[in-house]
């Protein structure tokens, strides 16, 4: 808001609250409106106009990150849920490599994303060896 019309603002309602304003007029960017008194004020019409929301474009990795979300999820039932996405995860990352132009820190989400794929199977593993030794006992 400009100074000019902020100090106006400020000015016209400073001396008695308890006058009315009246419509006056308007045009494409502001209402004119008067106090009793005949002091007039340019109210812009923009002034609540929120900035549009710009949509961020789908990033290649959420699939995978969601997978990998799973796959810690999948350990807590003697990690068999983490036998069958850790590899879907990897697999997802690698196709998204391979089809897609990715910028150096998509490249290392990636290597990340197989890392930690690579860390949740070899812990469930030995989990669902061992519920299954249970199992089979």
């Amino acid at each position: 808001m400009p100074d000019a019309v902020r100090q106006n603002s400020n000015n016209f309602l400073s001396n008695d609250r308890s006058l009315l304003l009246r419509y006056e007029s308007e045009d494409d960017q502001s209402y004119i409106v008067s106090r009793t008194d005949g002091a007039r004020l340019t109210i812009p019409k923009n002034r609540g106009v929120p900035k549009p929301f710009v949509d961020k474009p789908p990033q290649p990795l959420t699939p995978a990150f969601r997978l990998l979300v799973a796959d810690f999820l999948g350990l807590a039932p003697a990690g068999l849920g983490t036998i069958v996405l850790a590899p879907l995860a990897v697999l997802w990352s690698l196709a998204v490599l391979l089809t897609r132009p990715l910028n150096q820190n998509d490249r290392k989400r990636v290597v990340a994303v197989c890392a930690i794929a690579a860390v949740l199977l070899a812990l469930a593993i030995p989990l669902s060896e061992l519920f299954l030794a249970r199992l089979s006992s």
